[in-house]
């Protein structure tokens, strides 16, 4: 019975032993197993997180190498061994570029305080990076080309400011020096650069303010730009800008837009078809041709009509009455002149008026020879 106890005892000691210099050593951790970016966005470019592990071993912890499943996410690390109780650093960086919606990476330490690889994971959602606009440039002013000849606020409540731009490239062998003309009050103009080198890109920055209009309605303005280069002559063109400046509706009550005026419009098309030249058989009156469309007020208040406009010189229209009482019709003239018309003509006429479902209506004009 004795040699049996001695056996016990010694095959005791021999099982506390092993598991003394099983527990010896440096060993890893880290009391954050994933970090969570949540949503950044493309456009901020790489995000930074840094992980602590600790050595919870006996021994020096040294990392050997840090891996990651991408390389969208870069690891760094220190070098030095890491005391036993004590907390080293490994940083991760992650690049959203060209990589929008969620991801999920795995970062793989390697090190002496674990047989193979010690796990930690990075996730989150990257918003894209809004799509820079890829610009042709038909219009020219001489070596200047610009994406655009024609500013369109389409609609302006009367007391907000907005803002265009409109996109220039010089294409000529020379420096070109953008100039501007003199434009109306509610009009704030830029050019950024004011001087272009050959192939250089910069904007025209257009604001326009409502509330400086002092009225209602459709407010046309043309920008005239000269454009001076070391070699060539002054060369001029100009730029058209529109706005349709309409009420404030959020203000009005339930009971205000139920009482509101309605714009019905005969049509929303008025075809010319073929126009007569100087061999037709068809007379011209005073060289012209006319047509119309009626606009009446179906609601249950007065509508206002503050403009009726076309921006092609070719179309006139008449003013007609721009005060209609609910249930009165309105006749508006348009008139043509084919003369000046050599091929085609596609164009609109805009009407601005208080109806809170549809202040800004539009009426598409056709002809052709």
């Amino acid at each position: 019975m004795l040699n049996i106890k001695k056996i016990i005892l010694s095959l005791a000691a021999i099982l506390s032993i092993t598991v003394v210099w099983a527990q010896q050593g440096a060993r890893i951790t880290s009391d954050e197993l994933t970090y969570n970016f949540g949503t950044i966005a493309e456009a901020d470019g790489p995000a930074t997180h840094v992980f602590l592990v600790k050595n919870t071993g006996d021994a020096p912890l040294v990392i050997t190498r840090v891996t990651a499943s991408c390389g969208c996410a870069r690891p760094e690390w220190g070098k030095a061994p890491i005391a036993p109780g004590k907390t080293g650093e490994v940083k991760i960086t992650y690049n959203p570029k060209g990589r929008p919606g969620p991801f999920y990476k795995t970062i793989s330490i390697f090190s002496n305080g674990k047989k193979g690889s010690y796990n930690l994971a990075i996730k989150g959602n990257v918003t894209p990076k809004p799509a820079q606009p890829v610009f042709n440039y038909p219009y020219a002013i001489g070596d200047l080309k610009l994406h655009t000849k024609n500013i369109l606020f389409s609609s302006i409540r009367e007391e907000e400011t907005e803002g265009e731009k409109i996109s220039v490239k010089n294409e000529g062998e020379t420096a070109l020096t953008i100039q501007l003309g003199k434009t109306p009050d509610y009009l704030t103009v830029q050019v950024n650069p004011e001087t272009l080198r050959p192939n250089e890109v910069g904007e025209i920055t257009i604001l326009m303010d409502a509330k400086a209009v002092r009225r209602k309605g459709r407010a046309s303005a043309r920008l005239s730009i000269r454009i001076q280069s070391a070699e060539e002559k002054e060369m001029t063109g100009e730029i058209q800008i529109s706005a349709n400046i309409i009420d404030n509706f959020s203000k009005l009550s339930a009971s205000d837009k139920a009482k509101a005026p309605i714009a019905e419009l005969s049509g929303t098309l008025l075809e010319f078809g073929k126009l007569p030249d100087k061999r037709s058989i068809v007379p011209l009156i005073g060289g012209k041709v006319s047509g119309t469309f009626t606009i009446t007020n179906a609601g249950k208040t007065p509508l206002e009509i503050y403009s009726v406009t076309c921006d092609d010189e070719r179309v006139t229209l008449s003013k007609g009455k721009r005060t209609l009482k609910p249930g009165v019709t309105e006749t508006f003239k348009v008139t043509l002149r084919p003369k000046e018309i050599k091929t085609k003509l596609e164009t609109l006429i805009n009407i601005v008026c208080n109806d809170p479902n549809g202040p800004i209506r539009l009426i598409k004009v056709t002809a052709y020879k």
